[in-house]
């Protein structure tokens, strides 16, 4: 059932992220107010591997921040707290590269890559 929810999620926010200007995406997307004290490890691990799968099957182009917002939809409506982050690095022809990571409870949902220097989080 995770999978499936991340499919939709993938989805539908590929599709909203072709609609909406980005510089509005955080307001849609911020972070809770309010959490679960102690969040499962073991459902965060669960929704992680549904988003990577999800992933996978994505037909976006822009798949990372795809990905981290399907995730934060997903931890959100669990009330689990997260931080999405969006970075840049130089990729080995020099071009500048973007990418965005999830964080939650300490497990990374989306992979930062290490290499990426951050720019924004919400």
């Amino acid at each position: 059932m995770l999978f499936l929810e991340a499919v939709v999620l993938h989805l539908w926010i590929g599709l909203l992220l072709k609609v909406i200007p980005f510089k509005r995406i955080p307001r849609f997307f911020a972070s809770l107010k309010s959490k679960v004290e102690s969040p499962d490890a073991k459902v965060i691990e669960l929704i992680r591997d549904a988003v990577a799968r999800a992933n996978r099957v994505s037909p976006w182009r822009n798949r990372c921040l795809v990905s981290s917002l399907a995730g934060r939809c997903m931890l959100r409506s669990r009330r689990i707290q997260s931080q999405i982050s969006l970075g840049v690095a130089k990729d080995t022809g020099g071009r500048t590269v973007a990418h965005a990571w999830l964080i939650s409870g300490g497990l990374e949902i989306v992979p930062s890559g290490g290499r990426f220097h951050e720019l924004y989080q919400f």
